[in-house]
């Protein structure tokens, strides 16, 4: 008999976008009686619309705010032996779990499935390329013991040995979870079939705000950053030399693109240094965003 799977699925004031990722769920090769699927509202105030439900999908409610604090609530509650991570903005491949299931039976025991941008148009924006050089590269995130939640599956067991997610974090706790694990000897395979789709950010402001997360998740945890905080400022102004080093040996994208790519870098780098700064001396308070 197959292991069973549960989907752990957070979303916050996201349901047009969650009813495409549950119709592509609904979709999936792997038998429906083996795996659920349970969505986690992360603002109970928000009524939960009209979504038509098979057995197997349940909707539930995690007040504290937080991606990573839905994320615990769905383990809490969850029913199989494997959890398979994916966000309400992701559309699944219809083999997304059959191929994870597949790979972890073949003996991995975390999998950082692919994860594939899409855009609006085929004129992509400043934000867009960036997305396009710099964000989800899930088979580097793998290299180095990490995987985006947008798409990762693994055995509930490895929880019960690392823990749950770091609920301080809005953002990065699912990379800061993955190395946590690795120092747990808990292995990692790049999953190149295990395959969602995921809108490209498209405007500046939606950078911006992933930034504005990070840094107050950090500021929550933020005593290394207090301990240290001339050189984490100076570093935060220095150019990104490691990934100009690293995109000119890249061939799969144009000068422009490695140009425009850079320039995003560069002011999101020194934008997220000037939020911490608020942060760290309190002329702003971090917040949801």
């Amino acid at each position: 008999m197959r292991p069973f799977v549960s989907v752990v699925i957070p979303t916050y004031h996201d349901w047009e976008r969650l009813k495409k990722c549950l119709e592509a769920l609904i979709l999936q090769t792997y038998p429906q009686e083996r795996f659920e699927v349970i969505v986690i509202n992360n603002d109970p105030e928000d009524p939960v619309p009209k979504i038509t439900l098979t057995p197997n999908f349940q909707i539930i409610s995690e007040s504290k705010p937080g991606s990573y604090a839905a994320r615990n609530k769905g383990i809490s509650v969850a029913k199989g032996e494997i959890l398979a991570f994916t966000d309400s903005d992701c559309i699944p491949r219809e083999d997304w779990l059959e191929s994870a299931v597949e790979q972890l039976l073949g003996g991995a025991e975390r999998v950082a499935g692919h994860i594939e941008l899409f855009f609006r148009k085929k004129e992509l924006t400043y934000a867009e390329i960036f997305e396009k050089v710099f964000e989800f590269d899930q088979e580097e995130f793998a290299r180095d013991g990490a995987s985006a939640t947008a798409n990762m599956v693994t055995y509930r067991k490895h929880f019960e040995v690392v823990g749950l997610f770091n609920e301080a974090l809005f953002s990065g706790g699912d990379m800061e979870w993955g190395w946590r694990a690795k120092l747990q000897g808990i292995s990692i395979e790049f999953g190149k079939e295990v395959v969602v789709r995921h809108p490209a950010r498209s405007k500046m402001e939606d950078l911006k705000k992933k930034k504005r997360r990070i840094m107050g998740g950090k500021a929550n945890i933020s005593d290394s950053i207090r301990g240290r905080k001339k050189f984490w400022v100076i570093r935060g102004f220095m150019p990104p030399v490691i990934a100009l080093l690293k995109l000119k040996k890249r061939k799969d994208i144009s000068l422009y693109e490695k140009t425009v790519a850079l320039g995003v870098l560069y002011y999101l780098k020194m934008y997220s240094t000037l939020q911490g700064i608020k942060y760290l001396f309190g002329l702003e308070k971090p917040e949801r965003s």
